[in-house]
């Protein structure tokens, strides 16, 4: 191959790319991530999907074991923040969160969940420990001001549900409790060429 070849292989690449990935993108197949948005005097907070492919690309960076993506693969994910605006303690407690489709409850899966996922698939504890790490914690405290990320997950579904975050407020959890509604959410489906 000369390098005037070489130069239109590389011309053609850089016109034909983007066009491909332009139709690719904005083909009705590709569900583009919808983040949505809770913005009030309690709080900030936003949830975004994310797909198998995010996810397994993301632990497959890190070194993660094929039976550790394909498990990410089964769950699916979605990015959280959370940050307090009141002038008082913020608490997240995931297990009080629901998820719901139609009338059924759809289970969240927590740290507990994934460690036993992790035991029964032979999974060492340092991949264990960096996944727990990208995890919304199960529960914790915000203060004023402060602000909180992480992933939470769902067994993957093609159903779509909502989520009602609950949460408490005051040093002691006995302060006014407030729920937030996300409807519409679903698991990002995969591009399909």
């Amino acid at each position: 191959m000369n390098v005037n070849t070489i130069r239109i292989s590389q011309l053609s690449f850089g016109l034909i790319f983007p066009l491909l990935i332009s139709g690719f993108l904005s083909s009705p197949a590709y569900a583009a991530p919808v983040r949505q948005k809770i913005d009030n005097a309690q709080l900030k907070m936003s949830i975004t999907p994310r797909s198998a492919n995010q996810m397994a690309a993301f632990y497959e960076g890190r070194e993660f074991p094929s039976a550790a993506i394909q498990a990410t693969r089964d769950a699916c994910f979605f990015t959280v923040g959370i940050r307090n605006r009141l002038s008082d303690i913020l608490w997240h407690d995931i297990t009080s969160w629901k998820f719901v489709s139609g009338n059924e409850e759809v289970k969240l899966l927590t740290q507990d969940d994934w460690k036993q996922i992790w035991r029964q698939r032979g999974i060492e504890q340092r991949f264990q420990s960096t996944f727990r790490w990208t995890l919304l914690p199960d529960s914790r405290d915000l203060q004023p001001g402060e602000q909180q990320g992480g992933n939470i997950t769902v067994p993957r579904s093609d159903k779509n549900f909502s989520l009602l975050a609950s949460f408490a407020t005051g040093e002691n959890k006995k302060g006014k409790k407030y729920t937030v509604r996300f409807n519409n959410l679903r698991c990002l489906k995969e591009p399909t060429p």
